[in-house]
């Protein structure tokens, strides 16, 4: 059975960089994660991701959302 989604905290060990300097977003995704994000992003566009991919998107976009809320917390 495939997954339907990656598990967000797979990313967790090399994914993420804190930013401590920036208040508004301390935790976000390296710059190779948030590339990958915008690759899966456009060929989800097109139609063009396989299963595993879908999987891979649904979790990094899950934990972008827990990001968006952490951060918000935070800078309140």
């Amino acid at each position: 059975m495939k997954e339907l989604m990656k598990q967000p905290s797979s990313w967790l060990p090399n994914g993420i960089k804190l930013n401590l300097s920036d208040q508004f977003r301390p935790f976000s995704f390296t710059e190779e994660l948030q590339i990958r994000l915008e690759e899966l992003l456009e060929k989800n566009k097109e139609d063009l991701l396989n299963p595993d991919e879908q999987a891979e998107l649904a979790g990094l976009l899950e934990l972008e959302k827990i990001f968006s809320f952490i951060n918000a917390k935070l800078a309140s």
